[in-house]
């Protein structure tokens, strides 16, 4: 493939348009991309649509939803096929195995070049996974991953040689998180006698939402100031709404579902916390960082790699809620560790966790998809 003239045309491929990370990073890569004029891009959620078409539409992102029906829907690969043609699509960024399997074998099958990222590994742990990812990652010509662990795991495990892996850590747009003003906490009914710990994150039973209401019932009964700030929607909504009324936490906690104004939200928290079961490298937690705020997280996936026991943060066992319960405790009474803790968070992200340095990184992989190397 030569090098191609005028605006290059780029789909970023996400599971859905709902808020997660991957589909959050997908939108900022986007916007970005198309603010800069040498990219028309847009999104196209594979799975089904979600709360980010607002925040699509108002930046003046395309996307386009579909629907796949059962896990082998290959009406699916048609419609994509057709979309691709239509779109005059160049290259196709996929996220994750599954839009690797349609989104990359359609932009393929329309002499598309293909980018794969890994997110993540524990949704691969299964040997029938790995093998059908080593057989699609022939699809793409680079493959990428958001973290070191996650790109050793695609070496080591799924058999993908380190040539074809590069490893392009997620960043954050540092100012955006920085300077944002913090949401007013009489809107909750609190003040600034209250210690506030949030969590930003879908209401899914892999975040740990559960062992998080039940960790803050035994904070609230030794710091009555402490309160919980829960942003995200999903599935287990009733559920937890249902715990926290029976843990007798009305009026501590507040269910905020899906909101476009996290870096407000972040900035009126002391604390940031999230009790997942696994994850990768989730943007929720560098965001909260970037804001200078102190991280009390399960040791899980690629959360390591950025908050550091005792240095930006604090790390728990996963599912165990008096751990966390511990260390929550520990930040809500002392408010020169709080403080500590989040400055150092707050370095580790400008030295190399930037949104600018991810963006820059992942241009030359698409720069080399769309020339062939040349």
């Amino acid at each position: 493939m030569g090098k191609p003239t005028g605006r290059i045309r780029l789909v970023q491929a996400v599971y859905s348009l709902g808020m997660g990370g991957s589909e959050t990073l997908a939108m900022q890569i986007a916007g970005a991309l198309n603010r800069d004029g040498r990219y028309a891009c847009s999104l196209y959620g594979v799975e089904h649509g979600g709360p980010l078409t607002e925040a699509l539409a108002a930046d003046g992102i395309p996307y386009r939803v579909f629907s796949r029906k059962r896990r082998s829907d290959w009406r699916l690969l048609g419609q994509l096929v057709r979309k691709f043609r239509e779109d005059k699509v160049q290259l196709v960024h996929t996220h994750h195995l599954e839009q690797l399997l349609f989104a990359g074998t359609a932009a393929r099958l329309v002499g598309a070049a293909v980018v794969h990222t890994e997110h993540e590994f524990y949704t691969l742990g299964r040997r029938r996974h790995q093998q059908i990812l080593r057989l699609l990652s022939v699809l793409a010509g680079t493959v990428t991953t958001v973290a070191v662990p996650v790109t050793e795991f695609l070496n080591q495990s799924v058999g993908i040689p380190m040539r074809k892996l590069k490893t392009i850590p997620n960043g954050v747009d540092l100012s955006r998180f920085q300077s944002a003003r913090p949401m007013n906490r009489s809107e909750l009914g609190w003040n600034g006698e209250n210690v506030v710990v949030g969590c930003v994150a879908r209401l899914v039973p892999g975040k740990g939402h559960a062992v998080l209401l039940d960790a803050f019932h035994r904070v609230l009964g030794r710091q009555p100031q402490a309160r919980l700030l829960l942003v995200g929607d999903g599935g287990e909504r009733s559920r937890l709404v249902a715990q926290a009324e029976a843990l007798g936490l009305n009026g501590s906690v507040r269910f905020l579902g899906a909101r476009a104004d996290v870096p407000r939200l972040l900035a009126a928290c002391d604390v940031v916390t999230l009790a997942s079961m696994c994850e990768g490298l989730p943007l929720s937690i560098l965001e909260a960082m970037a804001a200078g705020k102190p991280v009390v997280a399960t040791r899980v996936g690629c959360v390591p790699q950025v908050v550091h026991d005792g240095l930006t943060g604090l790390l728990v066992p996963p599912g165990d809620a008096a751990a966390l319960a511990e260390s929550l405790e520990s930040l809500v009474r002392n408010q020169g560790t709080r403080r500590r803790l989040g400055m150092q968070a707050c370095q580790l992200m400008q030295s190399g966790y930037s949104f600018d340095r991810t963006l820059e990184q992942y241009e030359a992989v698409y720069e080399t998809a769309v020339t062939g190397g040349r």
